[in-house]
């Protein structure tokens, strides 16, 4: 079974307190589809058989594809230069300038992350059916360029979820620097190399110089392409400009829709970042997985099938297991139990 799409949230978070209208979004008008030329697997980056059984689709990260129209691009540029003023300044140690909650201020940019032609679209390049992620910050998130070109656009970091694009609405042509670059190989191998003590500190942003026989410097061709990945599994960073320029992308976030696969949403993480509405976006996570896990339970319930107690409690316990264990992190952030997180927003 496949998980139904979780509906958007019929009322908007209440600290949002602007939102831009922006032209209405049409497929038709505003996308221009196109395929990879190329794939990377995860096996092509040396993970192994039980990581790769941890994720119904073989991606690690594609070539550059086609996604919006020229006129996709200048409307979508219009909609987010429109919020740059709304902009968030990160404290922490991977972002300088990034914008909060975008789906929630802009329906033309929520109306195209969801549209179904596109996630359609996705879903056949990651061959497997997807949605947009229950958790909103997650559906799109926006990166500016920092005014000072010292600082970091991205430093290195594998993200909180497991599939999403990075998709460039500037003239790349027109930047010096600021490229995407990722690391060829596995998360291990890269903890190792910067020093983190596991998966979860990678997300948290790191400056240190990689191989660079390991780093790949992938090109955009223009304005509204995009590359299509697997966050979790590729340690990537967007570089720094040589000089003031204006580089906005947008990572549009999607989840499995394939129950049979675990959950990879890094929702302990999550729950430090400064976002006032991230307990309950973590919470309607939660209870999206129970509840879509419950369904194909009492889909499944059949009276001739075995009365074998313990099997039936283990299919019990496991449709709600991501329900018990959301739960559980947040009982032990609020008791305090759990340290090393800082208020900051970490994808």
């Amino acid at each position: 079974m496949f998980a139904s799409p979780l509906a958007f949230p019929t009322q908007l978070p209440p600290h949002i307190k602007r939102t831009v209208d922006g032209p209405a979004f049409d497929a038709k008008k505003h996308l221009a589809l196109t395929f990879p030329e190329r794939i990377e697997t995860l096996a092509d980056f040396g993970y192994s058989a039980e990581v790769q059984a941890r994720t119904p689709s073989p991606v690690a990260i594609t070539s550059p594809f086609r996604v919006l129209s020229d006129e996709g691009v200048a409307a979508l540029d219009g909609v987010l230069q429109d919020l740059k003023a709304d902009q968030t300044v990160s404290t922490g140690k991977r972002l300088s300038v990034f914008l909060r909650g975008g789906v929630y201020r802009s329906k033309f940019l929520r109306d195209l992350v969801r549209s179904p032609e596109f996630v359609e679209h996705l879903s056949t390049i990651a061959g497997t059916p997807l949605a947009p992620h229950p958790v909103g910050q997650f559906q799109a998130y926006v990166n500016y360029a920092p005014e000072d070109p010292k600082k970091a656009v991205d430093n290195w970091h594998v993200d909180s979820l497991g599939f999403d694009a990075v998709m460039m609405v500037n003239d790349p042509k027109k930047l010096k620097g600021g490229r995407f670059q990722y690391f060829r190989g596995t998360h291990q191998e890269a903890a190792a190399l910067v020093g983190a003590k596991d998966e979860q500190q990678l997300t948290q942003g790191w400056t240190n110089d990689l191989p660079a026989e390991r780093v790949v410097s992938a090109e955009f061709p223009g304005a509204g392409y995009a590359f299509f990945m697997q966050g979790d599994f590729v340690f990537h960073r967007a570089g720094q400009l040589e000089e003031p320029g204006d580089r906005i992308t947008v990572v549009p976030g999607y989840i499995a829709r394939d129950l049979r696969f675990p959950d990879r949403t890094k929702t302990l993480g999550m729950q430090a970042w400064g976002d006032p509405q991230v307990l309950t976006e973590v919470a309607r996570h939660a209870a999206w997985l129970g509840r879509e896990k419950l369904a194909l339970l009492l889909e499944r319930a059949d009276f001739n099938s075995s009365s074998d107690r313990l099997a039936i409690a283990e299919n019990l316990e496991g449709a709600v297991a991501d329900v018990l264990r959301i739960a559980r992190e947040m009982r032990e952030a609020a008791a305090g139990r759990i340290v090393g997180q800082t208020p900051t927003k970490q994808q």
